[in-house]
């Protein structure tokens, strides 16, 4: 069980070179220690996903990602990740950063969820966002963005 799907429920302006991002994907999990997966990622309006933080989550903020790992049990990782592609190009402008970038990093954040990083602590948020500075640098040669 090794999968990846890429659902597009919003369409965007630019176009995502599926194949590389599950193969991003796959490198990150399996960096991550994880050869047993099914993830699908989601692309949604922004608007959609603030629902969804609001009722999972009781936040009501925009957002750019969440994560639900759907597992039953330890050694198979199932999950899904919901994406505004909307919030994520906020992002790489509000950050000054490439929209490949910004995806890679949010995409990543997304599948550290999944396989049990949190980010509620400062120190646990450290910990994440060098996880994900890692993931960025040794994949960096995949490019997701056409």
């Amino acid at each position: 069980m090794n999968e990846i799907n890429i659902i597009y429920n919003h369409t965007f302006q630019h176009s995502i070179n599926k194949k590389n991002l599950k193969n991003y994907c796959k490198k990150v999990l399996k960096y991550n220690s994880y050869e047993s997966y099914q993830v699908s990622l989601i692309f949604i309006d922004h608007d959609q996903l603030r629902e969804m933080k609001k009722e999972y989550f009781k936040q009501d903020l925009y957002t750019d990602v969440i994560a639900f790992n759907l597992s039953s049990i330890e050694e198979d990782l199932e999950g899904e990740i919901y994406l505004s592609i909307h919030m994520i190009e906020n992002n790489a402008n509000d950050y000054s950063v490439s929209l490949e970038n910004e995806l890679k990093r949010v995409v990543a954040h997304g599948l550290l969820h999944l396989v049990g990083y949190k980010d509620e602590r400062d120190q646990d948020k450290l910990k994440m966002t060098k996880m994900e500075n890692t993931c960025m640098q040794l994949f960096n040669n995949i490019d997701i963005i056409c």
